[in-house]
Parts: C-alpha cells; structure tokens; sequence
C-alpha cells in the first residue's frame, strides 16, 4: 500500500494583511492618544502658569510654543519652553516718592506655587525704558543697575512643586488612560484614523 500524506493549509496572506493593518493602527492610536494627552497637558498648565505668574497668557505666548508630536520611530510628544523676560511692573504697583519714575514697588509672583519669592517689596526703585520699548523696573544693587523681572514661565514648570509642573503631570496621567481606552478601542473595531492627532486645543 503507497504512502497517504495528508496536509492542511491556508492562505494565510489575508490574515497577515490584516495584522499589519492592525498593527499599524495601535501604532497610530498610541500616537494620537499620547499627542492628544500633551497638548491637553499644555493647555492647563499654561493657565496655571498665568495665575501663577499673575500675568495674560498673551504675555509669554511666545515662550509656549505648540506641543512637538510623535513620530513613527518615537510615541512620545514633546513640550519645551523658553525664557520669558516679564518685567515686574506687570505684577504689582509702583508708586512715585521723589518723582514720577523714582519710587518704591509692592507686587507677587509665584500666587500658586507659594515660597519666599510670593512677594515683592522693593522700597528705592526706579522705572526706565529700554531701547526695545519695554517699560522695566529696575534697582541700584552694589554699584550695580539692574532690572527686576517677574516668575519665568519656565521656572515653574521646571520645579517638582511648582503649580505649572504639577497641574501638567496631574492632566497627563489623567487623559493619557482616557484617550488611550478610547483610540484603542477605535483601532480594534477597525476604525480607519490618521495618526495625527488633532490640533485644535493648540
């Protein structure tokens, strides 16, 4: 009696497209979900860097640009400021002693985030303006003229405690588990999305 050799088989191309595509679309969903997450991290904290600082957000728009998404090597969306130069004058009151642009100068800076630095109380201090049209206070400080600025947008967002750092971490956690389950979600029912993430909130 000859051999009998039986085989079962499948195409198994069709399954294999569909699991790239599927593959491809938790990459794009982690992507949306983590690029959606910074950008509503971003907007929260730079109304808490406002009220923090005491100034518009208009002020040191320039020093918060928007959110740099991921890309297809890195799931991972990126937020970097810069220095902002806010003159004191713009958180406080000076009020003229020996003339109008020589007096004493009472403010707050740090409202949220508290410490030493919460109050500004300079008794001799005179107001100037800079070649760029800026209005500073500024100070005689051991031979020196210096001008007094306000909190950096920076600064509390580069300290553990500071109120900026805090409410970004806090809005971090609390969206990325929201708009990962929902763009997870959105991919394993084989919606079709793009991997950007909308920028509106920017």
């Amino acid at each position: 009696m000859s051999e009998i050799e039986l085989r079962t088989s499948m195409d198994t191309r069709e399954l294999v497209a569909r699991l790239e595509t599927a593959a491809r679309q938790t990459v794009n969903a982690l992507r949306r979900s983590v690029d959606r997450t910074a950008r509503a991290a971003r907007k929260d904290a730079i109304k808490t860097m406002s009220a923090d600082i005491g100034v518009p957000k208009s002020t040191f728009s320039k020093s918060v640009p928007p959110v740099r998404g991921s890309t297809e090597g890195s799931i991972s969306a990126t937020w970097t400021t810069s220095k902002a130069r806010i003159s004191a004058l713009k958180v406080g009151s000076f009020t003229p002693v020996l003339s109008e642009l020589r007096g004493s100068f009472s403010g707050s800076t740090f409202r949220l985030t508290g410490g030493g630095s919460s109050s500004l109380q300079i008794g001799k201090s005179f107001v100037m303006r800079a070649s760029n049209g800026a209005v500073l206070l500024m100070v005689r400080h051991g031979g020196e003229i210096k001008a007094i600025y306000a909190e950096m947008p920076s600064t509390g967002l580069g300290q553990d405690d500071g109120a900026p750092r805090k409410t970004w971490t806090q809005v971090a956690e609390r969206e990325l588990a929201k708009n990962v389950a929902s763009e997870m979600s959105a991919a394993l029912a084989g919606a079709s999305r793009s991997p950007i993430a909308s920028s509106s909130d920017e």
